[in-house]
């Protein structure tokens, strides 16, 4: 069980009746559509303050792929 960073209730992985969301590498589970849309409007409210919370940060290239 996950539990929907919204409103705290648990929420089946499997089946989240709200859908999910990918937010820096983390998957969030939804119990409603209105606590996905909430969360997407506002991630940073509902997702982990600090970096090492957070999954690695994406990028396209390497930084240093021209040298």
């Amino acid at each position: 069980m996950a539990t929907d960073p919204v409103c705290k209730k648990e929420v089946e992985e499997k089946a989240p009746p709200g859908g999910k969301v990918n937010y820096w590498g983390t998957v969030f589970y939804f119990c409603t559509a209105d606590c996905r849309n909430a969360f997407r409007r506002d991630p940073p409210k509902y997702a982990p303050e600090t970096v090492e919370e957070r999954g690695p940060e994406y990028t396209k290239r390497p930084l240093d792929w021209r040298s």
